[in-house]
């Protein structure tokens, strides 16, 4: 290709370069002004636990175990923290609270963006189309729906690196560049593990595994499969030290006796498919049969170009052979992907709900996520030939393309329909015309850039760019802004703080509201209630009469941040005797109440339960004088140990098996990744070279 024509496409993925700073910005925003996005799980959960893992990094305490949510939670096993990621390590120990929660959500952003971009030039794509691309993916519906959800959107931010990885590993003949694509894909995969979002582990692996497929068929090289199926494995096993402490919080959690239905929560009704040519066809945005309407798990519009592409890219399959296998395999996998996050509405979903793993997993709309990837994908290919076109290296389609008209035309019908009550039952309210119609405007808009660009009108392209990016923003971006950041202490300014002393600050959360959920413990309370992935099962329902009580619960809080005092917990630690009842003779304090750490001071003057308000996992030992003593169920949630009267110092520790085992499994999977790297075959030398060649 000559400069001349070189020149246009470079300023043109400027454009892109600039567009996607320009969505990047509003999510950068908060760590420039001093605040922080609080919508949603952000504040409920990943803002107080990360400020829970970043208080035991600074003051060297466990990792494994925090005492102030459900009084008590095997952090580690929970996984959302990702509490032993280098990343989360690093950011969380060196800087603010504040600035590091900000750096973590941005960070998945630019990973997204970049690896899309490495991916689709490894696919032998231009660098403006590439760039078109990877704005697509890092600015996606999904991706800005879900920012209160860090941890699934940085596991998501790994896949395109790790296809970009397999594919090298896959098709490339150097074989330093395939010891390297070998380590990439098992440190990748292990990373994904260690962020601690399993659902989104599994999209990845669905992805890497169709990708796989068509790379080796396309490619002809079915032996790269063989070493690509070893780094997974290696990579497994790095994540072991995350993968094996939350299999053993699934297995003492809730949803191990919940029925395979509930895999199915959150499925997508076919009615919200409305959304890919009419965005605001439904005056909520998005609509739900079964499960709350959260427009954030039902949202699956993510810009124009992505229904337009597919038309173009099937209606151009002819003209473009070189991409005709990657347009074929990449819709039969989008295909599958819309099959599977219907849910129950689906069938196919289903099934999945009776395997291992998965049974405990939810909300089949997610795999909008993945129908998403494909879909821009194809919208690359769209540019990609629309710039073939503007170049004259491709010939021009016919016509205006009414094809191409198809989804426009649908959303004009959809809200005509919609607003003469056609297609309107008794549980669904169709937004307005005056609402409904911008989207479908939109819509035409970007199908009309197509068109134009199409017929080689110059500056269709550029157009058409920022269009795309503005249609991203006005979506995605606006959500992330329906609750504008702001300070912590803003947010929680009409909540008191804690009492000074440990034993005085356990409350408990029974509305939602500015305290609801685990925001409390950013005042530094603990609380017997709280909100997790996987909640704790329990004998005594959390947040029941019984368990405040038996959990010392001080304190309760109002929806509107008003703290009421609670009368009837017990204390922080006691002594009962052998038939479980209170022995005003004994004698129980603590010395030492870190997470994962307790110390006490006992007198018992015969043999005793000594009892805490701490909750019950068989990880916690105890010993006395270095002598074990056996640890026991108090009330069936809670923790204990049986002590004699000669024991007077009670020390407890919390170092659960699964860790251990955890730890041994990554530390195989380093070691096997070593003896990889180091007897990886080199190339032949000498007289061996000529041999192999003369046998070639």
């Amino acid at each position: 290709m000559s400069s001349s024509r070189n020149e246009p496409a470079g300023r043109l993925a400027l454009v892109v370069l600039v567009c996607s700073a320009a969505l990047l910005l509003p999510l950068a925003l908060p760590l420039l002004r001093g605040r922080v996005f609080l919508y949603n799980d952000l504040i409920w959960f990943h803002l107080p636990m990360r400020h829970l893992y970043q208080q035991a990094l600074w003051g060297g305490d466990s990792l494994l175990w925090t005492p102030s949510i459900f009084n008590g939670l095997y952090l580690l096993g929970e996984g959302q923290t990702g509490a032993l990621h280098p990343l989360h390590l690093l950011v969380y120990r060196l800087l603010p609270l504040r600035v590091a929660f900000n750096v973590e959500l941005l960070t998945s952003y630019v990973a997204a963006f970049g690896g899309m971009w490495w991916l689709l030039r490894r696919l032998r794509f231009a660098t403006l189309p590439a760039t078109f691309g990877a704005m697509l993916f890092a600015f996606s519906g999904f991706l800005l729906l879900h920012h209160h959800h860090v941890n699934m959107v940085a596991v998501v931010a790994h896949l395109p690196w790790l296809l970009a990885a397999a594919d090298i590993l896959l098709v490339e003949e150097a074989r330093g560049a395939r010891r390297l694509a070998f380590a990439a894909v098992a440190l990748v995969l292990g990373s994904a593990f260690l962020v601690g979002f399993p659902q989104a582990v599994w999209w990845d692996a669905l992805a890497l595994g169709a990708f796989a497929a068509w790379r080796a068929a396309d490619t002809r090289r079915w032996r790269g499969l063989l070493p690509l199926a070893a780094a997974i494995v290696v990579g497994v096993l790095l994540g072991g030290i995350q993968i094996v402490p939350s299999a053993d919080a699934i297995a003492h959690s809730d949803r191990a006796a919940l029925p395979p239905d509930f895999a199915m929560t959150f499925s997508l009704h076919p009615l919200n498919l409305l959304q890919l040519w009419s965005p605001r066809a439904l005056a909520g945005g998005v609509y739900s049969e079964a499960d709350a309407p959260w427009f954030h798990e039902f949202g699956i519009y993510s810009g124009a170009i992505l229904p337009l592409g597919l038309v173009w890219v099937w209606l151009r399959r002819d003209a473009n052979p070189a991409r005709r296998a990657l347009i074929t395999w990449t819709t039969v996998f989008a295909g599958l992907m819309f099959v599977l996050m219907l849910g129950r509405y689906g069938g196919v979903a289903r099934l999945l709900g009776y395997l291992p793993v998965l049974g405990a997993l939810r909300a089949p709309a997610r795999y909008v996520v993945l129908l998403q990837f494909a879909l821009a994908i194809l919208a690359t290919v769209t540019l990609e030939d629309l710039v073939a076109i503007h170049e004259r290296r491709a010939d021009p389609p016919a016509g205006w393309l009414p094809a191409l008209w198809t989804p426009a035309l649908l959303g004009i019908a959809t809200t005509a329909a919609f607003n003469a009550h056609l297609l309107v039952d008794a549980r669904t309210e169709a937004a307005s015309v005056a609402r409904a119609a911008p989207g479908v405007a939109l819509i035409a808009l970007v199908t009309l850039l197509v068109v134009l660009a199409a017929r080689r009108v110059p500056w269709a392209l550029t157009a058409l760019i920022v269009t795309t990016a503005a249609d991203l923003g006005l979506y995605g971006i606006a959500f992330v802004y329906r609750e504008p950041a702001m300070t912590i202490p803003r947010f929680l300014v009409v909540v008191k703080a804690a009492p000074a002393r440990t034993a005085d600050g356990y409350a408990a959360a029974l509305e939602e509201g500015v305290a609801a959920k685990n925001a409390l413990v950013l005042k530094g309370y603990r609380l017997s209630t709280g909100y997790a992935g996987f909640f704790p099962a329990a004998r005594h329902p959390i947040g029941g009469s019984t368990a405040l009580a038996l959990s010392g619960t001080q304190w309760t809080f109002a929806r509107n941040g008003a703290r009421s005092a609670y009368v009837g917990g017990v204390a922080r630690v006691r002594v009962l005797d052998t038939d479980g009842r209170l022995d005003p003779s004994g004698f129980a304090q603590l010395t030492a109440d870190r997470p994962g750490r307790l110390d006490a001071e006992v007198r018992a003057a015969g043999p005793r339960i000594l009892a805490f308000t701490e909750r019950f996992h068989d990880g916690w030992t105890a010993t006395a004088d270095g002598r074990p003593l056996p640890v026991v169920r108090v009330e069936g949630d809670f923790l204990g140990c049986r002590v004699d009267a000669g024991v007077r110092h009670v020390e407890l520790r919390f170092t659960p098996r699964s860790f251990r085992d955890g730890a041994i499994v990554s530390g195989l999977g380093a070691l096997a990744l070593a003896t990889v790297l180091w007897r990886w075959p080199r190339a032949p030398s000498g007289r061996h070279a000529i041999a192999a060649g003369r046998e070639r």
